[in-house]
C-alpha cells in the first residue's frame, strides 16, 4: 500500500514539474532551486462572510527544503495578493507551502503538499501555523485581525496550455479577541 501511495505521489509530482522550466539551477545547502514558474490569477471569494475579488500571484517551483519534520514537498507552490500582516485588506492572503515563498531565509515547510496528474494540494500545518507565514485579513481597518491558517488546504490544478485554477477553503485563528475565520475562493489565471 505505502509503495502505491509513495510511486502516486512521484508520478503526480512529475506531472506538475514538467510544467516548471526544463533549465534547473543548483540548490543551495538547504535544497533550494530556482526553478519556478509564475502565474497572474484572480481570486474571488469571501472570508469571514465578506465578498472579495483581488489579484493574486501563485508560484509553481521545484522544492524548497529537504530537511522537514512534516515530509519533503514533492513541489512547493505559493499565493500571494496584498500583505495582509502590513496592509490588511478584505481577502489578502499569503499561502504557502514554505516560508521562502515569501522572503524567508530560514526555509520553514509550512504545509503538507500532494500531487495528484496535474494537481497540487496544499494543507497547512497547524503545529506551525503560528509562525505567522501563512496568514490572512478580513477587513481592511488598521485594527484588522491577522489569521493564521490551521486547517483546510488549496488545491491547484495546472494545465499544459499554461493555464491554472484552483479552490481555498481555509480556517485560520486570530487569537484573542479575533477567534477564527473560514477563507473560501476559486482562483483563475495564467502564465
Amino acid at each position: 500500500m505505502r509503495t502505491r501511495v509513495i510511486t502516486s505521489t512521484l508520478a503526480g509530482a512529475a506531472l506538475i514539474a514538467a510544467t516548471l522550466p526544463t533549465t534547473a539551477h543548483a540548490g543551495t545547502a538547504t535544497g533550494r532551486s530556482s526553478t519556478a514558474v509564475s502565474y497572474s490569477v484572480v481570486i474571488s471569494g469571501t472570508v469571514s462572510g465578506r465578498s472579495f475579488r483581488r489579484s493574486a500571484t501563485l508560484v509553481l517551483r521545484s522544492t524548497v527544503t529537504r530537511v522537514t519534520t512534516n515530509g519533503t514537498n514533492p513541489v512547493d507552490v505559493c499565493l500571494k495578493s496584498g500583505f495582509p500582516a502590513g496592509v490588511p485588506q478584505v481577502g489578502a492572503i499569503w499561502y504557502g507551502s514554505n516560508s521562502a515563498c515569501f522572503g524567508g531565509t530560514a526555509a520553514l515547510d509550512m504545509a503538507y503538499v500532494r500531487t495528484s496528474g496535474n494537481t497540487a494540494t496544499v494543507s497547512p500545518d497547524s503545529r506551525i501555523s503560528a509562525s505567522g507565514s501563512n496568514n490572512f485579513t478580513a477587513t481592511g481597518t488598521l485594527t484588522s485581525c491577522v489569521y493564521f491558517p490551521t486547517e483546510g488546504g488549496a488545491s491547484y490544478t495546472f494545465r499544459n496550455d499554461g493555464t491554472v485554477s484552483g479552490r481555498i477553503s481555509i480556517r485560520g485563528f486570530g487569537g484573542y479577541p479575533c477567534g477564527y475565520s473560514t477563507y473560501t475562493a476559486n482562483l483563475s489565471g495564467r502564465r
